[in-house]
């Protein structure tokens, strides 16, 4: 049976998964009967994206700013009602190998990535928990599954989500609100562009919005992540012992770099 939601905010929602998701929601059979916000920085992006269907609603946000956030939220009430389902997928990415190294790098990828999402659960788990139903996906990352080269910024965010993530569904229990993790593989997107090296089963975000649409509306499952294939190697290589895994990651960067 799929679930039918009647409010969707969409954080990130200006390019990649999140933009794509938007448009899915938009074109599914419910999409006629579904409000749908959309947020991230660009103005710009929001507009035409809200152009493209009476649907969708445009509400710009910067989620670094907590005052914004719960601005925001406090539009968003009020004009449409408390959503049914939250997606946060807000997030930037830049390759860091270790030549590179910079706190500043690191400090900026935790101020959207992980802060980001912090800042919209703040606010939007006890308002969830007072009606008693609503539901929070946080896009984290395979690449929070383990260390993996030139990911020094970008992994540990992900890692971070991945774990606030999984502390919040044990807490929350029987509260009605529902918390699950989407841990994407590669997405070809601007910022993936940036990679100097192979990307296996690289998706287009709007393949990547299929899976994370039947996810969202098929059960109530914890972890949505994708592709299969990808997913079980990755997560074979995060049982393996250190020195098989350092082993496995040297022969992987050796063929990337050759």
């Amino acid at each position: 049976m799929i679930k039918h939601f009647k409010t969707i905010w969409i954080v990130g929602a200006s390019a990649g998964i999140g933009a794509a998701l938007v448009e899915k929601f938009a074109k599914s059979d419910a999409g006629a009967n579904t409000t749908i916000i959309a947020s991230a920085r660009s103005a710009d992006a929001l507009s035409d994206l809200a152009a493209s269907s009476e649907n969708i609603h445009a509400v710009p946000l910067d989620v670094t700013k907590p005052d914004a956030v719960r601005d925001a939220i406090a539009l968003i009430e009020d004009r449409f009602g408390l959503p049914d389902l939250v997606v946060l997928a807000a997030g930037i990415y830049s390759p860091m190998p270790v030549d590179e190294f910079s706190a500043k790098t690191i400090h900026d990828h935790f101020d959207v990535n992980y802060f980001g999402t912090v800042n919209c659960l703040e606010t939007l788990i006890p308002k969830m928990r007072q009606r008693g139903s609503g539901e929070i996906a946080v896009v984290a990352s395979v690449a929070g599954y383990r260390g993996l080269p030139k990911a020094g910024a970008y992994g540990p965010t992900k890692a971070a989500l991945i774990n606030l993530c999984e502390t919040l569904r044990a807490e929350l229990g029987e509260t009605g609100v529902c918390l699950r993790v989407i841990n994407p593989g590669f997405v070809k997107t601007r910022l993936t562009d940036k990679n100097d090296f192979d990307m296996p089963y690289l998706q287009t975000p709007a393949q990547a919005a299929d899976y994370v649409y039947r996810g969202l509306t098929g059960g109530n499952g914890f972890e949505i992540s994708f592709p299969p294939p990808f997913v079980r190697q990755l997560k074979l290589a995060r049982i393996l012992p250190y020195r098989l895994y350092f082993k496995l990651i040297r022969k992987v960067m050796g063929k990337s770099n050759g």
